[in-house]
């Protein structure tokens, strides 16, 4: 009974931290429609909901972008600790969270090499939409869905 219990609760925590995924989702995404308005000098913001436009507003445009590079890579860092502690909690599954680490270290390490080595070859311009998909997918709770689904799937083949 205990047991159950504790798996039961583990599954909670597992949900509630997903759902905060998509809430920061959410957060990240408006913030940078705030951000990138207030960047290219538009009057009209598209974002959802104004929660930092009027804070953000008054800082130099420079300052602004800085801020903007490190929330991508802070976004980045958070939905992937968030991602391993779903896989954590709902699978209780040491090999499924090696995949998960591995997984998330792979496509950071490969999207910092890349913008490294796209900015000393001097074509980073060319490639940045590349990038901006990476990233973006990194920071959404996409690689959560599909590891869950991947995990889900070989859980059901093995009872089988």
């Amino acid at each position: 009974m205990i047991f159950k219990r504790k798996i039961k609760a583990k599954k909670i925590i597992a949900i509630l931290l997903a759902l905060m995924i998509m809430g920061l989702s959410i957060l990240r995404e408006n913030l940078f429609l705030e951000l990138n308005a207030i960047l290219s000098g538009e009057n009209v913001n598209r974002a959802n909901f104004y929660l930092f436009y009027d804070f953000l507003i008054s800082y130099p445009k420079d300052q602004l972008f800085q801020l903007k590079i490190v929330l991508t890579f802070v976004f980045i860092v958070k939905i992937a600790l968030l991602n391993y502690f779903v896989v954590l909690f709902w699978f209780c599954n040491s090999f499924f969270n090696k995949i998960t680490i591995i997984s998330q270290l792979i496509l950071i390490t490969l999207l910092l090499l890349g913008v490294l080595l796209s900015k000393m070859l001097g074509v980073y311009p060319d490639i940045y939409f590349v990038f901006r998909k990476i990233t973006g997918f990194l920071q959404s709770p996409i690689p959560l869905f599909m590891l869950v689904s991947l995990f889900s799937y070989f859980e059901i083949t093995k009872s089988k």
